[in-house]
């Protein structure tokens, strides 16, 4: 028994550390990533979501630090101020909403909105965008537990290079991991007993981050763009297969 809880350990460690360095230069898959896993690895929601924001609050911590310098505090600002108060109703909906029904919509809004026609625009300015995605992120965040596919079309916006997409969207997600942890912490999650899981995730997550910025710096903005749409298409297709998995 000792052995199979350690190489799950190891499993995850490494699942962990690929994740955070997707992350990294991509600034998303990593969460999903790892939730994944930790459900193939046994682990129930209830156990495996509160385990994964304590590790992706490790993960996004780390890269808003190391690209601080790049963050858009204004689109934090809002998106923070609006995400406040609704992971009570996140609680409060999780009951109604069948998991896998919410997940196939989530995917297929995150295709649209990646792939949608050039001339189709909503027109919004930054200020009421990071509004609308504060709240949709700070209600759903308790619900699907991995938010980063649901809001990342946000952060695809002309004229923000691809640090300033990386950094703003690892500042926005250190806020709903927050508050997901201050939630889980209401309803009795007793964290504590689980930081001899979490902690070697977290290291892994920290060294995934910074291999994950190494690699950023060699990707012009193009590929950038190209390959945060992809990965984030594949991401939405997954969890349109949730059902059927």
């Amino acid at each position: 028994m000792a052995e199979l809880e350690l190489l799950t350990l190891a499993v995850l460690v490494g699942a962990a550390l690929v994740g955070s360095t997707i992350s990294g230069f991509l600034g998303m898959g990593g969460g999903i990533f790892l939730l994944t896993v930790l459900f193939l690895c046994g682990l129930e929601p209830a156990l495996a979501i509160p385990i994964h924001a304590l590790v992706q609050l490790t993960s996004n911590g780390t890269r808003a630090v190391l690209f601080r310098e790049h963050v858009r505090w204004s689109a934090w600002r809002t998106f923070a101020l609006c995400a406040l108060p609704f992971p009570v109703l996140g609680l409060a909906v999780a009951g109604l909403l069948d998991p896998d029904q919410t997940k196939v919509m989530i995917g297929c809004l995150v295709i649209f909105a990646t792939w949608k026609p050039k001339g189709w625009k909503v027109g919004w300015g930054e200020r009421p965008a990071f509004a609308a995605v504060g709240v949709v992120a700070g209600t759903m965040g308790v619900v699907v537990g991995a938010t980063g596919p649901l809001i990342a079309p946000f952060f695809l916006r002309e004229g923000w290079r691809k640090e300033e997409i990386v950094a703003t969207k690892a500042a926005c997600q250190v806020f709903v991991h927050v508050q997901k942890i201050i939630v889980f912490g209401f309803v009795g999650f007793a964290f504590a007993e689980e930081l001899p899981r979490v902690v070697p995730l977290a290291l892994a997550v920290i060294v995934g981050t910074w291999c994950g910025k190494k690699i950023l710096a060699r990707l012009t903005e193009a590929r950038f763009r190209m390959a945060y749409r992809v990965v984030l298409t594949g991401l939405a297709l997954r969890l349109m297969a949730t059902p059927w998995l």
